[in-house]
């Protein structure tokens, strides 16, 4: 039977248990622009009201007081404005500098997080991409056109196959932590590791088109919202289901239960409001993930009654273990190769000097053979297996290898744990050129697009920003031993990459008297120096780093004879150390390199000097 308060009562307690944990994974929904954008929409609502960005509008006679983003939307309907109209939308720019001059900590014109934030009122992106292809076309550049195409391209299959399918991600995580203690790493990598990634995806995609078409009726996207409401759900447990049987389930699970879930939406009205009153706040810290793991009760319960009915389509949710905790024998038999190989894991199988241990165990360096790095990686990746196999087995984690899609080949014990791999000091050298060029690459291309002009970003003149690939080196390096724990390996990303980053700034600009990088006007910046846009994307990136990436390089530059390797890491390091030099003597200054409006101008005498 139908319980509302029941549902929230389990979902309170499943918040409790793993309250940070959930917290986080509904932020990265937030932060991706997945789910609960209204979130920010209050943020900016607030923001407009506090920096008096308040006007009157007079609506029958009667002057009431609205926030300036409304006021404006009105005089679009009452004035008959086409949406993109380019005088308009550059009257809201002008304005949104004029409200970040109110509080330049809290500036919402630039960055990322600012467009979110901006989403109702500005339209800059259309605006944006619309001057850069005026600027281009009129300039003959056929190649960037190619580029912002492909970048076109990469954003659709970014929304695609990540932004929309964390959505199964995000509700996968609650079902197991509503039955389990803990959520090993791997575990949020589900889909990927049934190999059901793509199809999951896809499904997704199909439900969001079949949702946004029926909005285009006058009520039926409110009704098709509830239909297809168990789609994430029914993907998070079955992702290897067609996505035309996963929306068809998803209707007769919901028969007879629209209303009652539309009921159940309504009873969180209070969480609602307290979170707009607090700038969003309430509903990061608690709204959100309280309705997320009470919609996962409701899902558990709809579940449980589709499959007592016999519907069509009840035997694909065939994950059972996801909802009741398995025998401990029976764990026990699927698991004994854990009992069988403890042995491996109590005595290093490589012999090393007390200091190649050192810096193996606390910095990820390895400076022993390549034949002792394989074996000392794979013992290390069997630890961890192990480890993880460890709380499946008894019960404190869902027990991967029950799944109904998962196979014998990916549940072995292979050691095969590549993140936790030591990188040799040429391949970190390796990795710190391909960051440096990663971040030149990306800086051109996004002032490119942006301004429509090629420029040569950076403080050196060669094509290299060695701050992406120090910073990447940092992370990997200095937190190391945090590896294994992802939730404190991100929070110590936060720590040093801000530190790093506000150090810099500061003596760069001490040393020669202008800065490169002004975060004045992102949302939530120090001084200009750091913002939270910054920090949020060097910590989503050096996760993508370490646990991705990384390994994912020093697997190829094993296949890569050990003297080429040396050979050009020398080359690069003598080039890059000349720039450097270079750069000091004679600085790489000018409009679109530097901040500085007065370098940028050519005002500045150091400008005039070069």
């Amino acid at each position: 039977m139908f319980d509302r308060r029941a549902f929230k009562r389990r979902a309170r307690q499943t918040v409790k248990r793993h309250y940070i944990l959930l917290v986080l994974l509904c932020a990265v929904a937030i932060f991706l622009g997945t789910e609960f954008s209204y979130v920010t929409s209050d943020a900016q609502a607030w923001y407009d009201l506090l920096t008096d960005q308040v006007t009157k509008v007079d609506v029958d006679g009667i002057l009431l007081p609205w926030p300036s983003f409304i006021n404006r939307a009105l005089d679009d309907l009452l004035e008959g404005k086409p949406l993109a109209d380019r005088e308009e939308t550059a009257a809201r720019m002008k304005a949104m500098k004029e409200e970040e001059a109110a509080n330049p900590m809290l500036g919402r014109q630039k960055g990322v997080l600012a467009a979110m934030m901006n989403s109702v009122s500005s339209g800059h992106l259309y605006a944006t991409l619309g001057a850069a292809v005026n600027s281009i076309v009129r300039s003959g550049k056929a190649a960037a056109i190619i580029m912002i195409l492909g970048g076109t391209f990469i954003y659709l299959a970014i929304w695609t196959f990540l932004r929309n399918v964390y959505q199964a991600i995000l509700r996968r995580a609650i079902l197991e932590v509503r039955t389990y203690d803990a959520l090993p790493l791997n575990h949020l990598f589900h889909l990927k590791n049934v190999g059901c990634w793509v199809r999951a995806s896809l499904t997704l995609l199909l439900s969001s088109v079949y949702e946004a078409l029926w909005t285009l009726t006058l009520i039926g996207g409110y009704i098709k919202h509830y239909s297809y409401f168990l789609v994430p759900f029914i993907v998070s447990e079955n992702p290897s289901i067609r996505p035309r049987e996963a929306i068809k389930l998803s209707r007769q699970m919901m028969n007879g239960h629209k209303w009652q879930v539309f009921v159940m939406d309504l009873s969180f009205v209070g969480w609602y409001v307290l979170g707009f009153l607090t700038f969003g706040v309430v509903e990061v810290l608690w709204g959100i993930p309280y309705r997320t793991a009470a919609y996962a009760e409701f899902y558990a319960f709809a579940r449980e009654e589709t499959r007592a009915k016999g519907l069509e389509g009840a035997a694909l949710l065939d994950d059972d273990r996801l909802f009741i905790p398995a025998d401990p024998e029976a764990l026990k038999e699927r698991y004994k190769d854990i009992l069988m190989r403890e042995d491996i894991v109590d005595e290093d199988i490589v012999r090393l000097t007390p200091l190649k241990r050192f810096f193996a165990r606390n910095f990820g360096i390895w400076l022993g053979t390549l034949t002792q790095k394989k074996i000392y990686s794979r013992q290390s990746g069997l630890r961890q297996q192990m480890k993880v196999g460890e709380l499946e087995m008894n019960g404190k984690a869902y027990p991967a290898r029950m799944n109904p899609r998962w196979n014998g080949a990916r549940a072995a014990l292979t050691g095969r744990v590549s993140y936790l791999t030591p990188c040799t000091v040429w391949t970190l050298v390796a990795v710190f050129f391909i960051f440096c060029m990663a971040g030149w690459v990306w800086e051109v291309s996004h002032h490119l697009i942006t301004h429509g002009e090629i420029v040569n970003r950076g403080a050196m003149y060669g094509p290299w920003l060695p701050i992406y690939g120090s910073g990447v080196v940092m992370i990997a390096v200095l937190l190391y031993r945090l590896r294994s724990r992802p939730l404190l390996e991100a929070a110590a990303i936060v720590v040093l990459c801000g530190t790093v980053e506000y150090l810099t700034s500061y003596f760069m600009e001490l040393a020669r008297g202008m800065r490169w990088w002004d975060y004045t006007g992102y949302f939530l910046n120090l001084n200009g120096r750091i913002s939270g846009e910054g920090l949020a994307m060097f910590t989503i990136g050096g996760m993508l780093a370490v646990y991705l990436l990384i390994p994912l390089i020093d697997s190829m530059l094993t296949h890569v004879k050990p003297r080429l390797l040396i050979s050009v890491c020398v080359v690069l390091l003598i080039c890059f150390t000349g720039d450097a030099i270079y750069s000091q003597i004679v600085p790489h200054v000018g409009s679109g390199i530097t901040d500085d409006p007065e370098v940028a101008a050519g005002e500045g005498d150091l400008y005039r000097m070069c």
